[in-house]
């Protein structure tokens, strides 16, 4: 009888030791799961910009323009960059189509996939477009989120197209962004470091294919090839010295988070000030019209190794957080894990005792 009570506490003890064992094992992996989900890899708080269709009364539009030819030129600066867009629009139904577009005076678009492309839309300063050389009024109009956009309140910069049937229009815009205060992560690694992002993949609103897209990124400021981190890769971008310039295209694409262009170079600067190259916007303009009208489909460019934009450096600061973090989360599972342990070896070692005490 008194075996079997022995056999029974045995066999007790032993599945109670599984299941904390299992319970240790099955909390170690799902805490590797939060840990993949803990710091999103990419881009946060770069400079860039999305365009969007944002009324709903206006969604019937969304696949009746197409968005036929780009041409986006980039100067980049220590601290920001000067953009111009060339846009051919054409209008593929025989009906009119009136819709607004517009971008939120203050607030951020989390685009991307894998690697996070955040933008800082309320960064785009000095914003002007023109439609077949006729400059659009933009006006403050109330809305609030939109798509992939956190808007952090309900004014966005509105302006109105209008198409007739069949209609192309060539549509260029202006504007400068602060890219100073781009963080690039991966992992718990970060570095802090100038970020541009022209988010192709809100082109995605428009009717598709996009024919041709052509990008020209530019660098001023006295700055080299040596400055750029990274570039994205799927552009085929090529480089000519003579005016410090690198050459892409895409082809009848249709635009997702892999098209987004991304650029990440030079450092951080803490003590600039973004105001001071505003003041300079309409010279700044002029130096992006006049880049714009090289000869860039004829300029000798050569094959260049661009690198990767989201690239960061592992430091040891870098893994302590994460080191602290599993720190937190396991020490009672395995001081629990150990007390168990010992608990069920005084058991085991305890019975041996008694056992041996009633033999004698």
């Amino acid at each position: 009888m008194k075996t079997t009570n022995h056999k029974t506490i045995q066999s007790t003890l032993y599945r109670r030791s599984v299941l904390a064992v299992a319970f240790f094992l099955i909390t170690i992996v799902s805490s590797q799961k939060l840990f993949a989900n803990a710091a999103q890899p990419g881009i946060w708080n770069a400079g860039g910009t999305v365009f969007t269709m944002l009324y709903p009364e206006d969604s019937l539009t969304f696949r009746k323009v197409q968005m036929q030819q780009e041409r986006i030129y980039i100067q980049l600066y220590k601290g920001y960059a000067v953009v111009k867009g060339e846009y051919i629009f054409k209008n593929t139904t025989s009906e009119k189509l009136n819709f607004k577009m517009g971008y939120p005076v203050n607030g951020i678009y989390s685009g991307g996939s894998v690697d996070l492309n955040q933008v800082q839309i309320d960064q785009l300063n000095q914003f002007k477009i023109k439609a077949n050389e006729v400059w659009l009024p933009l006006v403050e109009q109330q809305n609030g989120e939109y798509g992939k956009i956190n808007s952090f309140g309900d004014n966005w910069k509105v302006w109105q197209m209008d198409f007739l049937p069949d209609e192309k229009k060539t549509v260029q815009v202006y504007f400068i962004v602060n890219t100073n205060n781009g963080t690039v992560s991966k992992g718990y690694n970060r570095e802090r470091k100038n970020a541009f992002i022209y988010l192709l993949e809100s082109g995605s609103v428009w009717k598709n294919p996009i024919e041709k897209g052509s990008f020209y990124v530019q660098l001023m400021d006295g700055l080299t090839p040596e400055n750029i981190n990274g570039i994205s890769q799927g552009f085929g971008f090529r480089y000519n010295e003579t005016h410090k310039l690198y050459a892409g295209a895409k082809t009848n694409f249709s635009p997702t988070p892999k098209d987004n262009l991304v650029v990440t170079y030079y450092e951080h600067n803490e003590h600039f000030v973004f105001d001071k190259a505003l003041v300079q916007t309409e010279n700044l303009f002029s130096k992006i019209d006049e880049m714009s009208q090289l000869p860039l489909e004829t300029i000798a460019y050569t094959d260049t190794k661009t690198g990767d934009p989201y690239e960061v450096e592992s430091t040891f600061s870098g893994y302590l957080p994460m080191l602290l973090t599993l720190f937190v989360i396991y020490a009672p599972f395995i001081i629990g894990f150990i007390a168990v342990v010992i608990i069920i070896w005084a058991i085991v070692k305890w019975r041996k005792i008694k056992r041996k005490n009633e033999r004698m």
